[in-house]
């Protein structure tokens, strides 16, 4: 009789940790958090592409420090 009851319990124990776990759900303030790191990773990338179209469109041309007929 013993045997039966080691039997079932076991069976009950194994079928608890076959059961599918629900997730916990997330806290307002970890999807705050959340939200305010992916709107900071958008605000870099748009505030990259500004820096990298004014770059592009920067003159770059060189002025010479001296004319050639100065340093005579």
């Amino acid at each position: 009789m013993a045997s039966n009851a080691d039997s079932s319990s076991r069976s009950a124990v194994g079928a608890q940790s076959c059961r599918a776990q629900t997730p916990t759900p997330v806290s307002a303030s970890g999807r705050s958090l959340w939200l305010w790191v992916a709107a900071s990773f958008l605000f870099l990338a748009l505030l990259w592409t500004a820096m990298f179209l004014a770059a592009r469109q920067a003159d770059t041309r060189t002025v010479p420090l001296q004319t050639k007929g100065a340093g005579k």
